[in-house]
């Protein structure tokens, strides 16, 4: 078994890693290369994609020239060529859907997968029907490329299936319930989970907040997710968390680990996860509600409560929407109604 890759080349194609050679001059190059065999390497040149699509093409050329088109044999050149491509956080989480498509799919001969193959794909998935449909889509991007690179001219046998009906989550974070997690919380995660109220935003945008994005007396964010841009005035609680988080911060970032490491999304939930434990031990009677409570129903809490107090359009501002239909998505209260005070009057005929 080969040695573990390092965490920054986790998504580098097989075979692939990177040489960094410091010149006479001072300047830095990184060379791609390319494992043969055994130890034996050759250089792909400097440039990054040509390298990767170089990569890809070899260990395509490794397959045995009469062996049938597998199903592995494309997702793992999508691995190579596609995914690298994409941001870390999506690569990460294509890596987790692939890997489970060739737990199934593997040895499969593509063109013979069938409908049925699908169906017992997804019973197969079913106590995880939310990624089993996500790992649906990820099979048709990658049967789509299958086409596009002339392994097959069959459509996707997954076309018309059904997936799994996922009900729309409706949870809405009461005050007593984040007042029982906000006070067994340390003083970073009390901070993230009031941006998060206050300002509506994603973890993954909240952990990724940097020095720079402060200025002219706003908070400039970028949605990682839809690339909408939002500037957010630096006021009230907001104005004493930044000025806080400025003054304590010593990296670029306002959020980092104890070790002084980048604070990442992934590493929020979990301490999130932890924290929320600790809330259950002081209030049993309230496990359920708490253990329900995750980090990303905030901003979903943020919408709601702008929406029922400034309106649809207020709160889909500052959630980044361009719609108030994706809002009402986030908006999980009803409008406090009154009754009419009286009911029907009784009235006696007249003579």
């Amino acid at each position: 078994m080969g040695r573990p890759r390092k965490q920054q080349n986790r998504y580098l194609p097989e075979n692939l890693r990177p040489k960094t050679v410091t010149r006479k001059s001072g300047k830095t190059v990184i060379y791609w290369l390319y494992r043969t065999h055994g130890k034996t390497e050759i250089s792909l040149g400097t440039n990054r994609n040509e390298a990767f699509i170089k990569a890809a093409q070899l260990n395509i050329e490794r397959e045995s020239q009469t062996a049938r088109i597998t199903f592995g044999l494309v997702a793992k050149r999508y691995r190579d060529e596609v995914i690298p491509q994409k941001k870390a956080s999506t690569a990460q989480t294509d890596l987790c859907k692939i890997k489970n498509l060739l737990l199934f799919f593997n040895d499969a001969p593509l063109e013979e997968i069938t409908p049925q193959h699908i169906r017992e794909y997804m019973t197969w998935r079913k106590d995880t029907p939310g990624s089993a449909n996500n790992e649906f889509s990820m099979f048709s991007h990658i049967w789509q490329y299958a086409r596009e690179w002339g392994y097959t001219n069959l459509p996707s046998p997954n076309i018309g299936m059904k997936r799994y009906p996922i009900r729309k989550r409706e949870i809405y974070v009461e005050n007593n319930i984040f007042q029982m997690v906000y006070e067994v919380a340390d003083q970073d995660m009390r901070d993230l989970m009031d941006l998060a109220y206050i300002t509506g935003q994603r973890p993954v945008d909240l952990v990724n907040i940097r020095k720079e994005h402060i200025f002219d007396g706003y908070l400039h964010i970028v949605q990682q997710k839809t690339q909408a841009k939002l500037r957010i005035e630096i006021v009230g609680k907001l104005a004493d968390i930044i000025q806080d988080r400025l003054e304590k911060a010593t990296g670029t970032h306002l959020f980092s680990t104890k070790k002084g490491e980048k604070l990442t999304a992934r590493k929020l939930g979990k301490r999130f996860t932890y924290i929320r434990e600790q809330a259950v031990k002081n209030n049993p009677e309230y496990a359920n509600e708490i253990m329900a409570f995750q980090f990303r129903d905030l901003r979903a809490k943020s919408g709601t409560d702008k929406a029922l107090s400034l309106g649809e359009e207020a709160a889909r501002q500052q959630l980044g929407h361009t719609s108030v239909q994706m809002t009402k998505t986030y908006i999980r209260k009803a409008p406090i109604v009154t009754p009419i005070k009286e009911s029907v009057p009784s009235s006696k005929h007249q003579s």
